[in-house]
């Protein structure tokens, strides 16, 4: 049993648009063997079964032989047979080095979900060599063990019970209503002062969530020894209630970086619509909405008021119709100046070339139309289009601007998901 183990691969960690085979002994980062259960779950459970649901693989023939190509999210997902595949991102076209992908989505995730993981910063990135989920249990354990040492908040709850003697207030009707041979007790109301709130029942609930994923000895090993402090505190039973109820008060100021880790933790759930049943990790993110998530985040830091922008604006539409808009127009990005648009952007996660025999560069012709449209409804006709893709080998500097009409053009650009570099000319708007 013990070689049959060894012989089947249980943590895979493999690039989007990699391929996954059925059986053999492939450990590659764009392709990677799988057991034949894990490749005939995802085989049937994989794909989109209706028009809500969301792909995670395609089938590709090889010869007389199929392999399952992911697609698009990154992130973890377990099989029912115990199988974790790793998705990382493709942030480089000919790297087959997963410590790069693995470091730039802590990276996004960092900014994106909100998560503090502060030595995943680019001035300190260090060589990660753990699963990509093994990794974010740790730092939310180690955040959960801070937050211990600063201590676990109590509040005053309002309880009734039956009491030997009289405390706070007597409920007169039910003291009244006591069976005979039971007067000597007494029916009560009074506060007291328990750990048992909103926030660290979400904290309990999350903990013991981890527990069941990880496959770390050491981690297995701190969440035990954290459960321990929350033995008495019970278990969120509605999470969106509870995380309604998180308090913004000051003394809870040290459970404000916790908050994004339970909600990462507890609402976790696949963009795909799955009909087979696993009691696993689904935990997976598209890709192009990290990337213009993070984009966005990463720009808005760098811009000077008066400037501000807005993210999946949709005030304008490409027609009206019997009075009505159609055809809504949501661009990713629309910068202000004041009240004032001065640029609108959008963000693509494709893989350009501006080799010289290359003549289109990979552009998508939908793209260009998209941001004509953009142009012509949100800026009047007049001003910088952008579009954003992530830098490669093969697009590493921006390409030379499209002029769409006079004073009317796109400009696009790589953006550099290692040193957050992008040339976009804010400081060219006027304040």
């Amino acid at each position: 049993m013990s070689q049959l183990i060894k012989g089947l691969a249980k943590e895979i960690t493999i690039r989007e648009y990699g391929l996954l085979v059925k059986g053999g002994n492939s450990r590659d980062i764009g392709c990677s063997s799988i057991s034949a259960s894990a490749f005939e779950w995802l085989l049937i459970n994989g794909q989109s079964i209706n028009e809500k649901g969301r792909e995670l693989v395609r089938i590709k023939r090889q010869g007389k032989s199929i392999a399952l190509q992911v697609v698009n999210f990154v992130g973890v997902l377990d099989t029912p047979c115990g199988t974790r595949i790793e998705i990382l991102p493709k942030v480089a076209t000919n790297d087959e080095d997963p410590e790069l992908a693995r470091k730039t989505l802590l990276k996004m995730l960092s900014v994106v979900e909100k998560l503090k993981l502060e030595q995943f910063h680019q001035s300190s990135l260090k060589v990660v060599k753990q699963p990509l989920f093994e990794i974010l249990i740790t730092q939310f354990l180690q955040a959960t063990s801070r937050l211990i040492k600063r201590g676990l908040r109590s509040q005053y709850q309002r309880i009734e019970r039956e009491s030997s003697f009289l405390k706070g207030q007597l409920l007169t009707a039910k003291q009244i209503r006591q069976r005979p041979g039971r007067q000597h007790y007494f029916q009560v109301s009074h506060d007291i002062f328990i750990a048992n709130r909103a926030e660290n029942r979400l904290l309990h609930s999350a903990l013991a969530q981890v527990l069941k994923w990880t496959k770390s000895s050491n981690n297995q090993r701190l969440a035990r020894e954290l459960l321990f402090v929350f033995h008495d505190i019970e278990k969120s039973t509605d999470y969106k209630s509870d995380f309604r109820k998180w308090s913004k008060d000051r003394t809870l100021a040290h459970y404000r970086d916790i908050k994004p880790w339970c909600e990462l933790i507890l609402s976790q759930q696949s963009p795909i619509t799955m009909s087979g049943a696993s009691n696993g990790v689904s935990f997976l993110f598209p890709m192009e909405v990290l990337f213009e998530r993070y984009v966005a985040a990463k720009l808005k830091r760098k811009m000077d008021k008066p400037l501000f922008l807005s993210e999946q604006v949709h005030t304008e539409a490409l027609t009206t119709h019997k009075g009505n808009d159609c055809f809504k127009l949501r661009p990713d990005i629309v910068v202000y100046n004041d009240k004032t648009i001065v640029s609108v952007m959008d963000t693509k996660w494709k893989v350009l070339n501006q080799e010289p025999d290359n003549t289109n560069y990979n552009l998508s012709q939908s793209d260009m139309y998209q941001l004509f449209a953009y142009g012509e409804k949100y800026m009047n006709g007049e001003g910088e289009l952008y579009l954003i893709y992530p830098k490669n080998e093969k697009f590493d500097t921006p390409l030379d601007y499209f002029d769409y009409k006079p004073g009317l053009r796109l400009n696009v650009v790589p953006y550099d998901l290692v040193s957050d570099e992008c040339e976009i000319r804010l400081d060219a708007y006027p304040s």
